[in-house]
């Protein structure tokens, strides 16, 4: 094992969990509807962020790989946050 990942992945579990947390005060009426919506969307990208890196192994996977990843990531998030946002009325 290499020192120190086990506690990189920690943090990033402990992480993973308060976020679980927060999206689900937020989403059971705790705060304005559309912020609330968008925070929930962006906390669950930054989730499928850290799964990917911590617990798919993309840390250690090609930096093409792992970029476009992150990538993918962020344009799929902005553009559901923004689909959400034109249409709510």
């Amino acid at each position: 094992m290499i020192p120190g990942r086990s506690s990189r992945v920690m943090a990033a579990w402990l992480f993973l969990m308060g976020a679980t947390v927060l999206s689900w005060y937020l989403g059971d009426g705790h705060g304005a509807r559309q912020f609330a919506t968008v925070v929930v969307l962006a906390v669950a990208f930054i989730k499928v962020y850290l799964v990917g890196r911590y617990f798919m192994e993309l840390r250690e996977a090609h930096r093409a790989l792992h970029l476009l990843f992150g990538g993918w990531t962020v344009v799929v998030c902005a553009v559901l946050i923004a689909m959400f946002i034109a249409t709510d009325s």
